[in-house]
């Protein structure tokens, strides 16, 4: 997704707070920073992952992780996990904007009023996973 009218240091913190990871973000074998959010013109982007180190459930899940039709837990967020991320982000930073690949947000008043239509966005998708 696409973020404008916040820092990486807000999209972080954000992430961290809905138990989120960035995906592509890690350390190399050599200590390198690989940083998974990069600038695009004005705005960042930024794909949201779960995150391995938080603990999971007595399902074996992550928190916010997708299943695939098969059951196999998939590293995808879920539709709930995106909407957490986005809801701290414009508790937040009000006046944010966000781009996804279902829905753009021009603030926070525009995402409670469009997001909740928004879920099952891509049910024909053979890669998209339900939360069991």
């Amino acid at each position: 997704m696409k973020v404008w009218g916040v820092s990486e240091a807000d999209i972080r913190a954000a992430v961290s707070e809905a138990s989120l990871a960035v995906w592509n973000d890690y350390q190399s074998a050599g200590g390198l920073h690989i940083n998974g959010i990069r600038k695009d013109g004005r705005g960042l982007l930024v794909r949201l992952a779960v995150d391995p180190l938080q603990p999971r459930n007595e399902a074996g899940e992550l928190p916010w992780q997708k299943r695939g039709h098969n059951g196999r837990r998939l590293p995808y967020v879920t539709w709930e996990g995106h909407r957490e991320f986005m809801r701290i982000l414009f508790r937040d930073h009000p006046e944010a904007k966000v781009k996804s690949a279902i829905a753009t947000y021009d603030g926070r008043k525009e995402f409670w009023r469009k997001h909740p239509a928004t879920k099952g966005g891509w049910p024909a998708s053979p890669y998209y996973g339900v939360r069991r």
